[in-house]
């Protein structure tokens, strides 16, 4: 898939300052998903359980959400290290005093609410100083290795903390397993305490709303740039729908619950598989393989749709998180080999937000458009936007004749931190 020289991932840890970054972030984020699980295990208890889940969850991601482009802004002004600093330790904090929440005779939903409401505020801040931090961990060769590692990390994250959290509860309590997570926000504090970085490129700044404007024209101005987040948009709006009216099809045909577990499962090792391969990958174009790893994504849709094997419809699930994380690493490298370094927090805080922003809406209108129209025919329509907008992004933007296409996604050379206008990566 290209010429380029792959640096092997030893090679990536091997800078002790993305090993620092790495090992802080790989425990924080077994802790994560041990909450996760934990939170939603803590909160099952009457006929109300599914309401009280929501409120906590949603608490935290709408308050992650507003956060962000305040947190975008910042991470573009102060050093990008402290504000992580900072968000861990309010999410150090926030995770020990739900935990104790929990162990005690005292518990309140609205006081655990609040608590995920100021963690979630945390993670708003941290989440776009964390991605446009990496480029300064290591050299140009190594940032999809770099990124791609972090990804591994997560992935496998996800894949080990149900197990741990559910061992927690059944065992110590619920209350240990965010207690737990508090400790890993403390073990990341202490890496990024550490952790020393180059001065980062100082820039004339304005007030907030000139500064969030700047970022914007940063994304506008670049049709790779938003042409492929209106994509990312569409995809997440669309795949609700597999959450919601996917998973309610296969769990109320034969096999019920246990054939979603091993969608679900499937998912999961496909999300890990895929987090390994972009260590090995270096395509010439890589939004235009990107793309087309996320078309791949509408294929369980439209497997459950028409009632296929569940176990092809597992390999299906495996074969959408693969491409999904392909994806992410090589996204990512692409916004910080070609956004400027002083806008870098600020774009990756709109594109977090422009990818993200539609799922709630589709989370809310999967049950009654699949009560309108049926679950299948739901299903065959999202899977139709999520390969067709992944696949004319590919073809029409990230074509050869686009205008820098080859100087964009060679990925070789120097991290371009001037900005690309026009280019597709």
């Amino acid at each position: 898939m290209g010429g380029e020289t792959r640096p092997r991932a030893l090679d990536t840890l091997r800078d002790a300052r993305f090993r620092l970054l790495w090992i802080g972030q790989s425990v924080s984020s077994v802790g994560s998903a041990t909450t996760l699980t934990a939170l939603t295990l803590a909160l099952v208890d009457g006929p109300d359980s599914a309401g009280r889940i929501g409120v906590v969850l949603a608490s935290g991601l709408v308050s992650e959400a507003v956060f962000l482009l305040v947190g975008g802004v910042l991470a573009d002004r102060l050093p990008r290290r402290l504000i992580m600093l900072a968000a861990d330790a309010v999410r150090c904090a926030g995770h020990v005093l739900m935990g104790l929440l929990l162990l005690g005779d005292g518990f309140s939903l609205a006081a655990v609410a609040l608590l995920s409401a100021v963690t979630g505020a945390a993670g708003g801040f941290f989440r776009p100083a964390s991605v446009s931090v990496v480029p300064s961990t290591v050299t140009a060769e190594h940032l999809q290795s770099a990124n791609a590692l972090l990804a591994v990390a997560r992935r496998l994250a996800m894949l080990l903390g149900p197990a741990l959290a559910t061992t927690l509860v059944l065992t110590v309590g619920v209350g240990w397993a965010l207690v737990l997570d508090g400790v890993t926000f403390a073990l990341s504090c202490l890496t990024l305490a550490l952790l020393r970085l180059p001065e980062q490129r100082s820039r004339t700044r304005g007030s907030f709303t000139r500064d969030l404007r700047e970022g914007w024209d940063e994304v506008r101005t670049r049709t790779w740039l938003w042409t492929n987040l209106t994509a990312h948009g569409l995809w997440n709006l669309a795949r609700t729908i597999y959450f919601t009216a996917g998973a309610t099809l296969v769990i109320t045909r034969p096999g019920g619950e246990w054939s979603w577990g091993l969608v679900v499962q499937g998912g999961a090792v496909g999300a890990v598989a895929g987090a390994l391969l972009a260590l090995r990958v270096r395509p010439r174009r890589p939004l235009r393989v990107a793309n087309l790893c996320l078309a791949v994504g509408g294929l369980p849709l439209a497997l459950i749709a028409i009632e296929a094997n569940v176990w092809v419809i597992v390999v299906a699930a495996a074969a959408m998180n693969t491409g999904l994380a392909v994806m992410s690493a090589l996204w990512d490298t692409a916004i910080q080999r070609h956004v400027p370094d002083t806008s870098l927090a600020r774009v990756g805080a709109i594109d977090w937000l422009l990818s993200t922003a539609l799922a709630p809406l589709g989370m809310v209108a999967a049950g009654p458009l699949a009560q309108r129209f049926g679950a299948a025919s739901a299903l065959g329509v999202a899977a139709g936007v999520m390969t067709v907008s992944c696949l004319l992004v590919a073809v029409v933007v990230a074509s050869p004749g686009d205008p820098g296409a080859e100087a964009a996604g060679s990925g070789a050379g120097p991290i371009d931190r001037e900005g690309v206008k026009s280019a597709a990566v």
